[in-house]
């Protein structure tokens, strides 16, 4: 199996990093790489609970994912599942919160379980893009 790591500092306080990972108003404005939008997210946020998330391109086609969060560590750790639709595979995300300083944060974000190394590199793009939009959101 295929993973990769990606190890990103933000200028945010610890609580409003890990809050943009469950707070739906925050994911919608981030949760979608290059040009592509959230349309539609859904989250239970509680371990055994489920997310829903629909990115939309310009032409309106549409990229669903869905998963289960697996462990959640308020401020510390979270780790859920990753299954786009129609697809069999089920990939893991396991994300490390450390504080830096009152006002910078530092997020580890690996992503495994993946066939075969191409499918690891679209994945690692996505979430760079992801990251990207994330890093500018005032937090």
């Amino acid at each position: 199996m295929y993973q990769f790591t990606l190890n990103v500092k933000f200028d945010a306080p610890l609580s409003r990093l890990f809050e943009a990972w469950y707070k739906t108003e925050l994911m919608q404005q981030w949760w979608a790489p290059g040009d592509l939008q959230v349309a539609q997210i859904m989250s239970s946020f509680q371990e055994g609970g489920k997310f829903r998330l629909v990115m939309q391109d310009a032409e309106f086609n549409q990229h669903i994912v869905m998963g289960e969060y697996l462990q959640i560590k308020q401020n510390e750790k979270l780790v859920f599942s990753w299954q786009w639709q129609d697809s069999e595979l089920v990939s893991e995300v396991s994300l490390d919160f450390a504080s830096v300083n009152p006002h910078t944060s530092e997020l580890t974000l690996t992503h495994s379980g993946f066939t075969d190394q191409a499918m690891a590199d679209d994945h690692q793009a996505g979430w760079v893009g992801c990251l990207e939009k994330l890093s500018l959101l005032t937090l």
